[in-house]
């Protein structure tokens, strides 16, 4: 019993070390290319009003949300997949953007899988101890 209650924790802590690090990358691509294009515009006017709806949501929402992860998964990841998402749906559906952002949304979905292990695997033992 001790044998695969560890296993589960082995394996609960390698799911969210996959989440932060695979988030930790896109979020250093997403910074990398938010200061190379603010740094180095490449010759395009600012971007409009609605334009920064889009640009909310990807890459500023899915970095902040990343970042939100390492601490608090759960939210950080649902706001990671909400902000892909809506991403997608500013870009009209667009069908070659959603291999991009089903890749960017790995990391989101890791954390919401971790945490809701974790919290099934916190109410097994509280009702295992309860039972006792």
């Amino acid at each position: 019993m001790a044998d695969s209650a560890e296993g589960a924790g082995r394996g609960l802590r390698s799911l969210l070390w996959s989440a932060r690090i695979t988030g930790g990358v896109f979020v250093a691509v997403l910074v990398f290319v938010i200061v190379v294009n603010f740094v180095h515009p490449a010759g395009e006017p600012m971007p409009t009003g609605t334009e920064w709806l889009g640009l909310a949501m990807f890459p500023f929402g899915v970095f902040v949300a990343y970042a939100l992860a390492f601490r608090w998964g759960l939210v950080g990841g649902v706001l990671a997949i909400v902000c892909l998402f809506g991403w997608w749906a500013y870009v009209s559906f667009v069908p070659g953007i959603l291999p991009i952002a089903m890749m960017v949304a790995i990391p989101g979905i890791l954390y919401v899988t971790h945490a809701l292990l974790s919290r099934r695997r916190e109410q097994a033992a509280r009702s295992a101890d309860e039972a006792l």
